[in-house]
């Protein structure tokens, strides 16, 4: 069983063979509803994804499913939107300076391949020019894929970061609430030893 697969302009759809855990989607469902979230897995029959709505982790059969389409919206491991700036503050340009070096390698050689007809031709400005211009495509197009790699790796490093702050808050809450149980318990204690006293 595979989703519907198009590639249109700025929309992403995704296969079921290429779902990718952690991903942000828009799940377009055959009777025309829709729900928003991120991935957590799928297996041969089901998508599983915690809900933009519900936070809850929810599981809808492929058999249901019109499209899944990658959005540019990112949601952290409980379905609550995570503002750019947010994920901005762990990015890096590592992949964007790797990828755009390597296409403005390869957009350079291409170039050159042209250029080296253009030369045979007698027209040296325009096999300049064609080498110039195909490098700066190849790093521009590849630089692009490589600070949407960035752009990912920095979006689960905030949802670790945002995953353990929680856990922190939510160990420190359990103790608050030992520590008030104790408290009551000792007080219900001082009281029967009042009543015992008297």
């Amino acid at each position: 069983m595979s989703i519907i697969v198009v590639s249109c302009g700025s929309s992403r759809y995704l296969s079921s063979k290429n779902i990718a855990s952690q991903a942000s989607v828009r799940i377009n469902l055959k009777d025309g509803n829709y729900h928003e979230g991120i991935i957590v897995t799928a297996d041969s029959l089901n998508l599983i994804y915690v809900d933009a709505h519900t936070h809850d982790k929810e599981i809808i059969p492929f058999k249901n499913i019109k499209n899944i389409e990658k959005i540019n919206r990112y949601f952290d491991f409980y379905g609550n939107p995570m503002p750019l700036q947010e994920i901005k503050k762990y990015k890096s340009h590592k992949n964007t300076l790797l990828y755009g070096s390597a296409g403005l390698f390869l957009g350079a050689a291409v170039g050159t391949g042209i250029g080296i007809g253009l030369y045979a031709l007698d027209q040296p400005l325009l096999a300049n020019v064609s080498i110039v211009t195909f490098g700066a495509l190849g790093a521009y197009y590849f630089g692009k894929k490589g600070n949407g790699v960035d752009t990912e790796e920095a979006a689960f490093v905030a949802r670790k970061k945002r995953y353990e702050n929680y856990k922190a808050l939510q160990a420190e809450k359990q103790r608050l609430e030992a520590l008030k149980r104790k408290k009551q318990e000792l007080i219900k204690e001082l009281r029967q030893r009042k009543k015992t006293t008297k």
